[in-house]
């Protein structure tokens, strides 16, 4: 069975029929609604009149935002001033026809506009709310300004980091927006698993995702080293060959004794610091020494071939930009385009394979605004005077 042939939009999908109101903006919400569009979910985003901050935010192309098309392709989207009372209506009037509603605004927005979860779940018993936000709806730290890199900072992941980057003091410049990335995964998973409750019991249920919870819950080892001190801990590292650099880890029996014969030192398989595997990794870092001066005399493509001859797991440091006609890839459909109004841009497609089901990135990218018409009009049946005051 081939899977990849699964990764188009032409067939089922899991979330036929779901609908969502997504009132995310950023990365963290818009992640999540875009992965349950992938998945066939109709995602309609409800953005200001000027549109969303992500709209604005390079790298740009013929005026159109990369960045914001990689997150929200294939979602419809409205626009609504929510400091209107008409739109605050219409709001609700939506939210009796969805079955989830979504939101990562600050604590507090929600209930303030008047369409928090006690009020919309009164109109509509089966909904599904999620709020995704920095460090909760409740608490002492519920009102904390929170954006990715704060959490990653307060939460210990950039320490932990630092302290796998021998002979560097300064914490690390931001990169990867993890907690936004993990907080998505999060409320994905609790999105479908409360829809999958209602299925069982006809009740909808609120959601509360904090990136501070997500991202603490990440870090297993380190958390447990923080309540238990021990040593031994083992760093796995870039080796230095002549041209470049490699990573290579050898956990398993199998390869240590393959990787000793291929060092000729066979030797190793019965040196009692690496001759069992608890004492090869409380000795990692010899090990790792011995590795590494096998290593600095020959070249990356030399090591990489040596060692994948002998299915020892091991790489060479790429950019992204040298992964986009990776032939796994290319075999998988995991590079495919969308169109925005800046014309055709290469995005990843969807990571879900079904065996049974469609999942995949929509192609298009919506305007601001661009399903006002065919939502207030054509759906709510607005008149239209009060359609263009929207």
């Amino acid at each position: 069975m081939k899977l990849e042939q699964n990764r188009h939009v032409t067939g089922p999908g899991v979330l036929d029929g779901v609908a969502v109101l997504d009132f995310t903006a950023v990365i963290s919400g818009p992640y999540c609604t875009r992965m349950m569009a992938d998945l066939g979910a109709d995602v309609l985003k409800v953005e200001p009149p000027h549109g969303e901050f992500l709209r604005a935010v390079p790298p740009h192309r013929e005026g159109a935002s990369k960045l914001f098309s990689h997150l929200n392709a294939g979602k419809r989207c409205i626009s609504l001033d929510l400091k209107d009372r008409t739109a605050i209506e219409v709001v609700k009037r939506l939210a009796c026809t969805v079955d989830v509603v979504i939101e990562n605004f600050s604590p507090g927005v929600m209930r303030r506009l008047g369409i928090d979860y006690a009020v919309l779940s009164a109109l509509n018993e089966r909904l599904v709310m999620c709020s995704i936000s920095g460090f909760g709806q409740t608490g002492p730290d519920a009102q904390r300004p929170a954006f990715a890199p704060v959490v990653q900072a307060w939460s210990g992941y950039d320490a932990v980091t630092l302290n796998y980057q021998p002979g560097i003091e300064k914490p690390l410049n931001m990169g990867l927006p993890v907690a936004d990335n993990i907080a998505a995964l999060q409320a994905f998973g609790a999105i479908n698993s409360a829809l999958y409750y209602r299925e069982k019991t006809g009740v909808g249920q609120y959601i509360d995702i904090a990136m501070f919870d997500a991202l603490l819950g990440t870090m297993q080892k380190d958390f447990q080293l923080a309540l238990d001190p021990q040593g031994h801990d083992r760093l796995y590292g870039p080796l230095e060959a002549t041209d470049g650099y490699i990573f290579l880890m050898v956990v398993s029996p199998r390869h240590f004794e393959d990787l000793a014969d291929l060092m000729g030192q066979p030797e190793l398989k019965t040196d009692t610091r690496f001759a069992t595997t608890v004492s090869r990794l409380h000795n990692y870092a010899e090990l790792q020494a011995i590795i590494a001066a096998w290593v600095c005399t020959k070249t990356t493509s030399d090591v990489l071939n040596q060692l994948s001859a002998c299915k020892i797991p091991v790489s060479n440091y790429r950019e992204i930009a040298e992964t986009l006609d990776d032939p796994q890839l290319q075999h998988r459909n995991m590079i495919t385009e969308v169109k925005d109004e800046g014309g055709s841009l290469k995005v990843p497609n969807t990571p879900f394979l079904f065996s049974h089901t469609h999942a995949a990135i929509r192609p298009q990218v919506a305007r601001i605004g661009e399903h006002n018409q065919a939502v207030f009009r054509d759906q709510l049946g607005l008149d239209p005077q009060t359609f263009t005051a929207l």
